[in-house]
């Protein structure tokens, strides 16, 4: 699976700390795993391990939760309110699963590289601490977009 929707170009895409690289995955299977606590007595850790790709979201845990929802994690997509909520436990989600890539979202002034971004500073930090976290963020043009749809689902505003 390769994240290029149609309608935008790879500078669209999220970029990593850095690199600025467009994340890309190779999935025949993907398993959604919510923070929802829905998944607790399921037993279906096994079955979610079997797919090729496994999404995750924000912080939901998945240590002494394996035999209900896996352990593997390929993508864990964390909102910028959740961010402070994984720097609570940085050496589980940044050096224990540092097979995982981290895709960040949130609005502009909490993502901007100049100094201002309380988030994008959060993350850099983490980055300094944690060299081989793959941590991704939106793009400004990106968010816009993904704003757009979510106003024309539901009708109102992020």
């Amino acid at each position: 699976m390769n994240f290029q929707p149609l309608c935008f170009t790879e500078k669209d895409l999220p970029y990593i700390f850095d690199f600025f690289q467009p994340l890309q995955l190779d999935c025949d299977l993907c398993a959604i795993v919510s923070n929802s606590g829905q998944m607790a007595g399921q037993k279906v850790g096994a079955e979610i391990d079997k797919s090729s790709c496994i999404w995750r979201m924000n912080n939901a845990p998945t240590k002494g939760y394996e035999e209900d929802v896996g352990k593997r994690t390929t993508i864990r997509v964390v909102s910028h309110t959740s961010v402070p909520l994984l720097l609570k436990n940085p050496e589980y989600f940044f050096r224990e699963t540092n097979n995982t890539a981290y895709v960040i979202w949130g609005p502009f002034r909490n993502m901007r590289k100049d100094g201002n971004g309380i988030v994008y500073n959060m993350l850099k930090k983490t980055v300094d601490s944690y060299p081989a976290a793959k941590i991704y963020v939106t793009t400004e043009k990106r968010m816009g977009y993904c704003d757009a749809v979510f106003k024309k689902e539901t009708g109102k505003d992020r």
